[in-house]
């Protein structure tokens, strides 16, 4: 076997641990703006700006501040757009956080779970999501009752006479018994009696004279159904590290009006644009996914690593292997590679390949043929075309590997690959950055003390990620599939989580959405709503169970956290028969024995089946971090205005801009200074 000699240039790594140095989860707030970094920070600056206290005023707070038409709310953080919010392999976005940072829009089936989610983390005892074929919505439980509000249709419903900021706010249970109480508050087609409601109150469905239509969406209540369990995934976080020559650039707008995530379906067999081409509403896939009522747009962003030449490597046959590792905290719309390469002989060869499963599997992207010397742009694989734009191999993640593989023909004279630049490209929502006004702007940058990593587990290859798995088949379904046990027996998949080299796990996540199929119902990824599938298992099979556990040795003794109870309890007493069993389950698990470095995961189902997991680690943060360079660009009257500061722990700054010019915000970058800088 060859044994190439080594040579600086061509020796590209990234080790795979936590490096020295790094800027952990950096934010950037300014005072009195909502703070969306995480659930909690997000109720809280909602209540502050709406002054709210008691439990009514909070739960109007969070609706009003999610109300889809700008006119109704600053900042008008959310709008309504169809066929955008979407991911494979689970299809609709229902994940609170990839809603609010890289969407900020979506339909009702977006919205109603979100809704549950932040009523949640603001401190309400409960909430929950209804499905009324053809709408989705949520209400939250205070007081002894449940009370709906609608954020996507705007509006809601109060019980009784009087001011309808004092009377209590119906239940979608109410509504199902008496359609009056949204009926009643009309006094023609088009007209409703301002006394009886709060502004707004279904704006679009009462100029249209479509409020009969509504009320009938709830009056018709035999295919009502209450999601019986919590209704949103809790897959992601917003923390990351910026490595020692990576920087994230934020734009408050898209860097072109072509440039957007476009979601690509599956539908088991061929991949296909999702967004569909809506003529009554003027939705057109070129337009992006803008607002359709106001001038309300995504934005786009860049992540930049210049990795550095280190002596580590990897050898693969013949060949010298490096692997760079590429999370990004917002959705991918695509890459690039750009690298000096010198390519000596017609025998010389790089190939690069992206993995978007932890390097379980990889994609051939480009490969450069000497010789050769020069500037090389690579990409990864285009994986699917459409008429508005392409899917590649990393499109929809939120990180990849990227590996290059360097050939030599002769083996005393290597290919030469430097200078690279990796580069990521992704969306969000521009409403969640600290927007410059004119005057006094105060702004605070604090930084996080945990490193996470998400893994990118899929259900229909979950055997990569096991390390045990027995009496478990995957049911392939048009690409909606799940995991079932096999026979009688119980399924049982253990799925080992590891440290990095130089860590060691502080905490966890694991969860999954399980799936009582025994009434023939799913949920349709394509629609966010019910499909008809086979009942299964039969009809005289026991009672369903699964259950979620974990240990420090593969053996045992495994701990639970959780196991499946179908007795379903009801806070306000009232039992609905209605009901998908599709639980969502995270479990966060911080209790770990110090110097641990390695977990097992375990899942146990019989007669459930299983068609989503999450899982991810935390470690805890290098002591030794860098210094960030935080960068604001904005315009003045047309003219762009840069400021920096240079920040190391929690540092507080502030912009002062005259009072009389007029403010386009252009981007914040955060740049991971080298000690050198």
């Amino acid at each position: 076997m060859r044994r190439l000699k080594f040579f600086i240039a061509a020796s590209l790594v990234f080790a795979a641990t936590q490096a020295s140095g790094q800027v952990y989860s950096p934010v950037v707030t300014k005072q009195g703006q909502v703070d969306a970094t995480d659930l909690q920070c997000l109720t809280r600056d909602i209540y502050a700006q709406a002054k709210a206290t008691t439990p009514r005023e909070k739960a109007e707070a969070i609706w009003r501040f999610f109300l889809t038409d700008g006119r109704f709310v600053i900042p008008g953080f959310w709008y309504h757009i169809a066929g955008w919010a979407y991911e494979e392999p689970m299809g609709e976005v229902l994940d609170p956080m990839e809603l609010i940072h890289s969407y900020g829009f979506g339909l009702c089936y977006h919205i109603a779970p979100l809704l549950e989610a932040v009523w949640k983390a603001g401190g309400f005892e409960d909430a929950r999501v209804w499905f009324l074929t053809g709408h989705s919505v949520a209400e939250v439980f205070y007081d002894g009752a449940y009370h709906y509000f609608d954020s996507d249709m705007m509006g809601y419903n109060s019980i009784g006479k009087g001011d309808p900021k004092v009377l209590p706010v119906a239940s979608v249970h109410q509504i199902e018994q008496d359609g009056n109480v949204i009926l009643g508050k009309l006094t023609g087609p088009k007209e409703v009696d301002a006394s009886t409601v709060d502004n707004p109150w279904y704006p679009a469905d009462l100029r249209e004279d479509a409020i009969p239509g509504l009320a009938e969406l709830f009056t018709t209540k035999n295919d009502n159904r209450l999601y019986a369990f919590t209704r949103y995934p809790q897959r992601h976080q917003m923390m990351f590290s910026l490595r020692p020559g990576e920087k994230v650039i934020r734009f408050y707008h898209p860097e072109s009006k072509e440039l957007f995530y476009l979601p690509f379906k599956y539908n088991g067999s061929s991949w296909e644009e999702f967004p569909q081409e809506i003529e009554h509403y003027q939705i057109k896939t070129n337009d992006g996914p803008r607002s359709q009522k106001d001038e309300r747009r995504w934005a786009t962003g860049r992540i930049e690593y210049r990795p550095p030449v280190t002596v580590d490597r990897t050898k693969s046959g013949d060949d010298w292997t490096s692997v760079f590792q590429m999370p990004c905290p917002y959705v991918i719309i695509d890459a690039s590679f750009i690298a000096n390469a010198a390519l000596h002989s017609a025998g010389d060869q790089v190939k690069v390949e992206t993995s978007r499963d932890d390097g379980r599997t990889w994609t051939l992207g480009s490969t450069l043929s000497g010789p050769y010397e020069g500037q090389w742009k690579s990409a990864p694989a285009v994986t699917a075309e459409g008429l508005h734009g392409k899917r590649t191999a990393v499109s929809g993640t939120y990180g990849y590997l990227v590996r290059y593989t360097v050939h030599a023909a002769d083996p005393n004279r290597p290919p030469a690959i430097k200078d690279l630049v990796l580069t990521t490209r992704f969306q969000l929502n521009p409403r969640t950055l600290p927007e410059l006004t004119a005057g006094h702007n105060a702004l605070r940058f604090r930084s996080g003390e945990e490193v996470r990593h998400e893994m990118p587990v899929s259900a229909d290859a979950i055997g990569s990620f096991a390390s045990l798995m027995k009496n478990a088949n995957y049911v392939s379904d048009g690409g909606q599939g799940f995991l079932v046990n096999t026979g009688d027996q119980t399924a049982e998949i253990i799925i080992p989580l590891a440290a990095t080299e130089h860590n060691e796990i502080a905490s966890f996540d694991v969860g999954a959405r399980f799936l009582d199929l025994r009434d023939g119902l799913a949920p349709d990824k394509f629609t966010a709503e019910v499909r008809k599938v086979k009942p299964w298992p039969r009809s005289d099979a026991p009672p369903p169970h699964a259950s979620i556990s974990w240990a420090t040795n593969e053996s045992g003794p495994f701990r639970t956290l959780w196991t499946y109870d179908p007795n379903l309890k009801w806070k306000d007493g009232e039992a609905i028969d209605r009901t998908l069993r599709w639980p969502e389950v995270d479990r966060h698990v911080n209790a770990l024995p110090a110097g641990t470095r390695r977990v097992y995961v375990r899942y146990r189902t019989d007669g459930m089946a299983i068609d989503d997991f999450r899982l991810a680690t935390n470690s805890r943060a290098s002591a030794t971090a860098s210094s960030l360079r935080i960068t604001h660009i904005w315009k003045e009257n047309g003219l762009e205005r840069t400021k920096s500061f240079d920040a190391a722990q929690a540092e507080t700054y502030s912009i002062d801009i005259p009072e009389a010019v007029h403010i386009n915000n252009e981007a914040l970058i955060l740049e991971c200074l080298n000690p050198k800088q």
